[in-house]
């Protein structure tokens, strides 16, 4: 690949952690007809962390630490300067582009670890909501987008992603991987048009076993048919069960990484993305990339946040 440098696209965010008594699952009701009965959930926290996070900023962390030279484009709030994000993401190598909004406030995630590595999440996007006004070529020049090899579009808003993708398309050709990563919000903001519509801007889709279930939901068609309509293959993460990915017909399984003891998860699934684009840099195959990105996610599961295990 004579492109050699990563585009992450997405959120930057500080996450606020609390490590919860117990496990998550044993406070949920079911009745007697296997049901779920209303909920009225409350947990005693034993501890409180606040972390470096969001989803561009977790893979362009990654990327950094395996010497990528990641470019990370992102929209952030006031707040973002004085916090000391940035000098902490140029110390992992990574080369911000980070476009603040000074009426607004970064995104912030709030999070419930168990004692088992679940968790419950709320995400507040905050300025990031906005982002899908801003044109990656506020920061991204015409000599980077020339070297640009893979790009990763992350957690969004549908037309957020939908625009930067284009954009990535018209400035590099077909000569950049796009990934298409929509995450939790797959749900939330797309439709069957607008899924299609980025579907077909993107060589390779990547999404956590719940997502691959939405995919398929919303477009009602399976993931064979996916392939059939131009995305070249489908990555399904299963956590400590691996990975498995469709492409040319076949199916590939590939194993987890066994970690002696699981700390914490937050950007676990990053920390993945982030180890198989460097090796879909290097020319790896998509399977050596996924057994990779296993490896750095193994990782990450080892420490506490999302942007604090090292390589």
């Amino acid at each position: 690949m004579t492109r050699t440098r990563p585009l992450v696209v997405g959120s930057v965010a500080f996450d606020l952690i609390f490590g919860i008594h117990g496990k998550i699952q044993d406070e949920i009701l079911v009745e007697k007809d296997g049901k779920l009965g209303r909920q009225n959930l409350m947990f005693t926290a034993k501890s409180r962390e606040h972390f470096f996070g969001g989803t561009g900023g977790n893979i362009a962390y990654g990327l950094g630490l395996l010497k990528q030279k990641p470019l990370l484009f992102s929209l952030a709030g006031q707040d973002f300067a004085g916090s000391g994000f940035l000098p902490h993401l140029k110390k992992a190598g990574v080369d911000s582009r980070v476009v603040v909004d000074e009426k607004g406030w970064t995104a912030t995630f709030y999070g419930m670890s168990d004692e088992l590595g679940q968790q419950i999440g709320v995400y507040q996007p905050n300025a990031y909501e906005r982002v899908h006004t801003i044109p990656l070529s506020k920061t991204i020049s015409p000599k980077d987008w020339r070297d640009i090899g893979v790009a990763i579009f992350s957690a969004g808003t549908g037309m957020s992603i939908l625009r930067h993708m284009k954009e990535a398309r018209e400035k590099c050709g077909k000569d950049t991987l796009i990934i298409f990563d929509p995450g939790q919000v797959i749900s939330i903001f797309y439709d069957k048009v607008l899924l299609e519509k980025t579907l077909a801007l993107a060589d390779i889709f990547i999404g956590n076993e719940v997502e691959i279930k939405q995919l398929q939901t919303i477009l009602g068609y399976d993931i064979e048919k996916v392939l059939e309509k131009g995305v070249r293959a489908v990555i399904e993460t299963l956590g400590e069960k691996g990975s498995v990915i469709y492409e040319d017909g076949k199916t590939t399984r590939v194993k987890a990484v066994t970690v002696k003891k699981v700390v914490e998860v937050t950007g676990a699934g990053d920390a993945y993305r982030a180890g198989m684009i460097a090796k879909l840099l290097e020319g790896k195959n998509l399977k050596e990339a996924c057994a990779f990105g296993a490896k750095i996610a193994s990782l990450s599961v080892g420490s506490r946040g999302g942007q604090n295990y090292r390589v």
